[in-house]
């Protein structure tokens, strides 16, 4: 349904907008829209984001609100991760490469960015490792860049915010904090201290 779609609505009490977005994001089977929320509520999309916000600071949930490309998702605590992966029976926990970690981090800190672009970074052939990525939904594709060939333009994903436990693009630490400078050598140790789970890769893919 898109937001035309949706029949006018009286504004909701803004004390209730939390638990109104709580339960809305509860039954959505995908991310939902910002504007729909707001539509649905009856209240402006600035009121939406701030009644987020408080959902997102409440430590005493299991779950966190994740923001990604104007949308909203609700998504199981960092915290309880080893739980959660017992729970669904995911025992066996195998990490991301080197090779693939690096590249990830190249694309959460420089997106929207082509193929070319991370190869130069890199000086190696990533096509391997980027369809490794994308097949794991922790990148995906936002678009073309209007040059020669009109490369893809990768960007990473709401599922890449999911396994390393971050609630938006935001929470991805500063190089200059990190390293006291841009240096694409640091990526890779930036987000292996983020990581709190993994998916699973099998175990004799060098891509991963």
């Amino acid at each position: 349904m898109t937001q035309a779609e949706f029949p006018a609505s009286a504004g909701v009490d803004p004390g209730d907008l939390p638990a109104l977005l709580e339960a809305l994001l509860l039954v959505s089977p995908e991310p939902a829209q910002l504007r729909d929320l707001a539509d649905i509520a009856g209240v402006p999309l600035s009121a939406v984001e701030e009644a987020l916000s408080q959902l997102g600071q409440d430590p005493s949930r299991g779950w966190v609100v994740i923001q990604h490309r104007g949308t909203a998702h609700l998504s199981s605590a960092p915290r309880f991760a080893s739980y959660v992966r017992r729970f669904l029976r995911l025992d066996r926990e195998v990490r991301l490469s080197g090779a693939a970690l690096e590249t990830l981090a190249l694309i959460a800190y420089r997106q929207p960015v082509t193929r070319a672009e991370v190869e130069a970074l890199r000086g190696v052939d990533c096509s391997r490792v980027l369809a490794t990525l994308h097949a794991r939904e922790l990148i995906e594709v936002a678009g073309r860049l209007p040059t020669v060939g009109n490369p893809n333009q990768y960007v990473t994903s709401i599922e890449f915010l999911k396994q390393f436990g971050l609630r938006s693009l935001a929470d991805l630490p500063s190089l200059d904090e990190v390293s006291g400078g841009v240096s694409e050598h640091v990526f890779e140790e930036i987000l292996a201290d983020l990581r709190f789970g993994a998916p699973e890769f099998p175990e004799n893919d060098p891509s991963t």
